[in-house]
């Protein structure tokens, strides 16, 4: 019965580390909770963030141990445990209610978190990995996440990492209208990058993709065009902003392509943002002149300013999260002790309220 999470994120761990768990197979991780004897566990690994919730550990074993061990067989004992948190009990609860409901974001506030909380859950229940209390506990995580959207304007405003990059590039061009842009990748990440630059009125918007369906399906809704994935490299002589998140394994831009273009850019800067995890873009790229090179920890001054018109809306989250942590604690005590108590959800969510209903 006792809840455990253990994990890293943007806040704890380097970005190269945090690369290496985005390289897991879900199946082998899976492989690895059964081998523990974890017989209720959730694990949720996004561009931010690698973590196992778990609340069934067999023979009465100790689940902080379990869970340290566990971290050790993924990576390696030559991984630091200073990389790592650990919570338990209340403390877990809180931690989960403060992902889903983005308070423990790079972007504080983003809407994407909580869709990978639940595909996280639905996947590990498809699987056969959770048990009653994880059940309970990931539906419960749920609503809150939804509750806080619904009932603060934490999300107002940039509120992912791909409407900030696009916003980062703004920062530097100044206006994107006279700007040609390169997104490599046609997931949700990449289809938020290209709403927003629709937005910004950026003249020539190429998408590239290895399954040219999904570039083109992305390409009629926002009127971009559709560039084969193999002439990637060529069309980094003429653009000027290279957007990247792909779900690609290795790079997908490397050094020596970027090194190819610069000849016929005549010295035209090339500015390149990669929010993808495994990361899409050398590192050594750095090294070239005219070539700026921005990944997802770059991307934090932008997020502070985000906070700063918030911090009202972030202590109302916070005051959801305390209250719904207590009702789950106080649900867990009464399990352990056999008593039944129920959860009561609202009928219905309140909403903001505007200038105008307050009036």
């Amino acid at each position: 019965m006792q809840i455990v999470v253990a994990g890293l994120s943007h806040k704890t761990a380097e970005l190269a580390l945090r690369e290496k768990f985005a390289l897991l197979a879900r199946s082998e991780v899976a492989r690895k909770i059964k081998a523990a004897q974890v017989s209720d566990a959730v694990f949720l690994s996004t561009c931010n963030r690698f973590e196992i919730y778990a609340c069934g550990f067999s023979n009465g074993a100790d689940g902080p141990d379990v869970l340290l061990r566990f971290f050790e067989d993924l990576i390696g004992k030559n991984s630091s445990k200073e990389d790592l948190y650990l919570y338990s009990g209340s403390e877990a609860v809180a931690h989960l209610l403060k992902v889903a409901s983005g308070l423990d974001s790079l972007v504080v506030g983003e809407t994407e978190i909580l869709g990978q909380v639940k595909e996280s859950y639905e996947w590990a229940k498809n699987e056969g990995l959770t048990g009653k209390i994880g059940n309970i506990l990931f539906q419960r995580a749920l609503y809150v996440g939804k509750k806080v959207r619904s009932e603060t304007g934490i999300s107002v405003g940039q509120t992912s990492v791909a409407s900030v990059a696009v916003e980062l590039a703004q920062s530097i061009f100044g206006n994107l209208s006279e700007s040609s842009v390169l997104v490599l990748g046609a997931g949700q990440m990449a289809e938020i990058m290209i709403r927003h630059l629709a937005t910004q009125k950026a003249p020539k918007i190429l998408i590239s993709n290895r399954t040219r369906e999904r570039a083109e399906a992305l390409a009629r809704n926002f009127k971009a065009a559709v560039l084969p994935w193999e002439n990637r490299g060529e069309a980094l002589q003429e653009v000027d902003i290279v957007l990247s998140s792909t779900g690609s394994p290795e790079p997908v831009v490397t050094k020596e392509m970027v090194e190819k273009s610069l000849k016929n850019r005549r010295g035209r800067s090339l500015f390149m943002v990669d929010i993808a995890m495994p990361r899409d873009i050398e590192e050594e790229i750095h090294s070239l002149e005219h070539v700026y090179l921005y990944r997802l920890e770059d991307l934090e001054h932008i997020v502070a300013k985000n906070l700063e018109g918030r911090a009202a809306e972030i202590s109302k989250a916070k005051e959801i999260i305390e209250s719904k942590t207590g009702e789950i604690s106080e649900w867990l005590k009464a399990l352990k002790e056999g008593r039944e108590v129920s959860f009561k959800h609202s009928s219905r969510p309140k909403m903001p309220r505007t200038e105008s209903a307050r009036k």
